[in-house]
């Protein structure tokens, strides 16, 4: 079966934003604190904290909520209805089988988050970013697109967009999803009824674990997910750390390259494209921090990656 297939099929936003991102000079960004960059340089690793630490409050739940109530009104019967049609009475199968993952998307999923970088934002970096995040002392680590993006399966964790919809839009990409599957619906029944519980499922997944509230669109963000509980990866490691005075569990992906999982591009020195450093009194100071680290890290004229922000907030 074709895999590009199924994509767009099931897929679509996916595959459109990938694309965008592939035909673009479009790099991520990630901004943080200054320590917690810090902690990225020099342990060459990427941390990811469970959703219920993040600043929306409504992480999981809205996505949940949304498909949710779309499933149980009229598109959701529409295609319950098709599915039936096709293999009686999987979508029991579906339903079962997606709410009892339910609890653990909201104990167990683990997540990066980064946001679209484009080049006018070099010099300055986003200013609803710097207000949002990182505290007194933020940086923006803006780094190459290839290492989060390249199909791999070393660590089964996968990157993805975020949708930013409300529950009526939820409902419109359901509609479009049934469209989609009407029009291919001799390729949907060449799948299989397991391949399709698994489309579907992860089809529901992805709404749950990637779909913001559109107050947020302007962060234009993409999330690395990883949920131990769903694939765990011995490349993976676990440790409780401290963060803002609460200790929690910590994911933590290495970078380093590992060519034979097709992760390549990921070492410090391969990774960071730039290093901006957010409006605050300590610039110089923190400038010249980062430069040493990006030095030890084995990055070749690491000045010349330092960028500090002009934006005059305090």
């Amino acid at each position: 079966m074709s895999q590009e297939t199924i994509n767009n099929i099931f897929f679509p936003y996916y595959v459109k934003k990938c694309e965008e991102i592939k035909n673009s000079k479009l790099k991520f960004v990630q901004y943080t604190s200054a320590a917690s960059a810090l902690s990225i340089i020099k342990n060459r690793e990427i941390w990811l904290r469970n959703t219920r630490c993040m600043n929306d409050f409504s992480e999981i739940e809205h996505g949940i909520s949304c498909l949710t109530n779309t499933y149980n009104g009229d598109i959701g019967q529409k295609l319950k209805n098709l599915l039936n049609d096709l293999y009686p009475e999987i979508t029991k199968k579906i339903e079962n089988l997606f709410n009892g993952w339910i609890p653990y998307f909201k104990s167990h999923t683990f997540i990066a988050c980064v946001s679209e970088h484009p080049q006018e934002e070099n010099n300055y970096g986003r200013l609803s970013m710097w207000r949002a995040y990182g505290g007194n002392n933020s940086v923006a680590l803006v780094v190459n697109k290839e290492p989060l993006t390249v199909e791999t399966e070393a660590f089964n964790a996968y990157t993805n967009p975020v949708a930013y919809l409300e529950p009526e839009q939820i409902g419109k990409e359901l509609e479009y999803l049934l469209e989609r599957m009407q029009n291919n619906i001799e390729f949907i029944k060449e799948l299989g009824q397991q391949q399709v519980i698994n489309c579907i499922f992860n089809v529901f997944k992805g709404v749950a674990l990637c779909t913001k509230h559109p107050g947020f669109r302007e962060e234009r963000e993409w999330r690395v997910v990883y949920n131990p509980k769903l694939s765990e990866s011995k490349l993976v490691k676990s440790e409780i750390e401290v963060i803002n005075d609460v200790p929690q569990e910590i994911h933590k992906i290495p970078l380093q390259n590992i060519p034979e999982k097709n992760f390549i591009g990921a070492t410090i020195p391969e990774i960071i494209d730039q290093i901006i450093i957010g409006p605050n009194d300590q610039q110089e100071i923190l400038g010249h921090a980062f430069e040493t680290v990006l030095r030890e890290a084995g990055v070749n004229e690491p000045a010349q990656k330092i960028y500090y922000s002009g934006i005059p907030l305090r």
